[in-house]
């Protein structure tokens, strides 16, 4: 059962920034226009682990849900679909490569372990940016560096749609099916703080 463990992604990157933005020297301009600031979140990421299971009640061993066999047809990078998520949410995995647990004895019943690895398959990639406005204006009240903050915020400021991990259990009907995301749509908040 040695293999990759279910949160290991072999890419990740994340950036993050915050940028005062130049303000004009002074003036209505300055008021309106100035102590501007943005803050961004990039994170890039390939998606998890995934091992490929399969459930099998009779197994002499004493465990319901091994992992799947494969077919021997097809190579590690077939495993997957080829092209965009969104085009294989109703089959995300090449059903030709896997095939049920092998059977072994003359019962018919009994089945092996599975050979395919654990963790052989990464899930769907993400790609996200948070992106935040602020505004700081200086009151001098009740004490001189007393500020007023608005801040607009912006979580999957793209509304990129975000895909969770399909089905991974080859005996099951919805083997490879992706029902949902792994980050909401946009999401936008208004906030005032108020520091002294």
């Amino acid at each position: 059962r040695w293999g990759r463990a279910s949160f290991d992604r072999p890419h990740r990157f994340v950036f993050s920034t915050t940028w005062a933005l130049p303000s004009p020297p002074s003036g209505v301009a300055r008021v309106v226009l100035g102590d501007w600031s943005l803050a961004a979140i990039a994170t890039i990421q390939s998606g998890s682990a995934l091992t490929i299971a399969a459930t099998n009640s009779t197994n002499i061993f004493g465990i319901s849900e091994d992992r799947a066999q494969l077919s021997g047809t097809c190579s590690k990078n077939q495993l997957v679909k080829s092209g965009a998520v969104e085009s294989k949410l109703s089959g995300y995995f090449n059903t030709n490569c896997f095939t049920g647990a092998p059977v072994i004895g003359v019962d018919g019943i009994g089945t092996a372990f599975g050979n395919s690895a654990t963790g052989i398959v990464n899930g769907p990639s993400e790609a996200n940016l948070d992106l935040s406005f602020l505004k700081t204006v200086a009151l001098h009240w009740p004490i001189e560096k007393s500020t007023l903050q608005f801040r607009a915020e912006f979580y999957n400021a793209l509304n990129h749609p975000q895909f969770a991990d399909p089905d991974t259990n080859f005996t099951s009907p919805t083997f490879g099916v992706i029902r949902s995301t792994a980050v909401n749509s946009r999401v936008g908040q208004l906030a005032v703080k108020f520091a002294f």
